[in-house]
């Protein structure tokens, strides 16, 4: 037996399926399940992002078609005491999302649905091996999606508004390094005010832009 394959079997069971919940085998037609169902009792999927997704479904569904509005409600259906040690795992779960046991939660709230997700994988499998990617993906194909930052506070909007800025001042730098000789003015006013220059490179780059639509428009390109 290779070393990849025995710790392939060393993982859980939950965590081999790419099926964290432990959903049993049904006649619910789930998306992203693997093409062959090996296991006789679990579901298995072809990555851990739908095993998540079904995760999530299946508690949406105990809220939106069952009813169920709190933690104890919910684990006591996804785990019931025939099978389970049902008040601890309540307990343990309670805990983990910050409520009480019996405190009305909304799983279509991304946080608290986060938490209750994560909870229900760790008590499970007695581990949380997903990379927060992983979590918030199967969450998004179950619809419930984190609240956007505003555009302009995301750090690829920061992040490109700096590499534009030095672009344009890198740029300019280098073109008034090549005429320097020629263009003594240009060399004074960069000294004194080199905004002024970048301001000016900024103008003309949006001008260009304007013209090539403008001619597009009236069919001159």
């Amino acid at each position: 037996m290779t070393a990849s394959i025995a710790r392939g079997r060393a993982l859980p069971r939950g965590i081999r399926n790419h099926n964290p919940g432990n959903l049993r085998r049904s006649a619910d037609p789930w998306q992203g399940l693997a093409p062959g169902q090996t296991d006789q009792e679990f579901f298995q999927f072809a990555s851990a992002k739908w095993g998540i997704r079904a995760l999530a479904r299946t508690l949406i569904a105990y809220q939106d078609r069952v009813g169920l509005k709190t933690i104890k409600q919910m684990i006591g259906r996804w785990a019931p005491p025939n099978e389970n040690d049902t008040g601890a795992y309540v307990r343990v779960v309670a805990v983990s999302v910050g409520v009480g046991a019996d405190d009305e939660i909304d799983v279509h709230d991304y946080a608290i649905l986060r938490l209750l997700t994560l909870a229900i994988i760790r008590h499970e499998n007695g581990q949380q091996p997903y990379t927060d990617a992983e979590i918030d993906a199967g969450l998004i194909l179950a619809g419930v999606e984190p609240a956007q930052r505003p555009l302009a506070q995301t750090r690829t909007v920061q992040g490109g508004q700096v590499a534009a800025g030095a672009t344009v001042l890198g740029l300019t730098a280098e073109a008034v390094r090549q005429v320097e000789p020629a263009i003594p003015l240009l060399q004074s006013l960069l000294q004194v005010a080199p905004w002024v220059v970048g301001a000016a490179a900024l103008a003309g780059i949006a001008y260009m832009i304007w013209a090539r639509i403008d001619d597009r428009r009236r069919g001159l390109r």
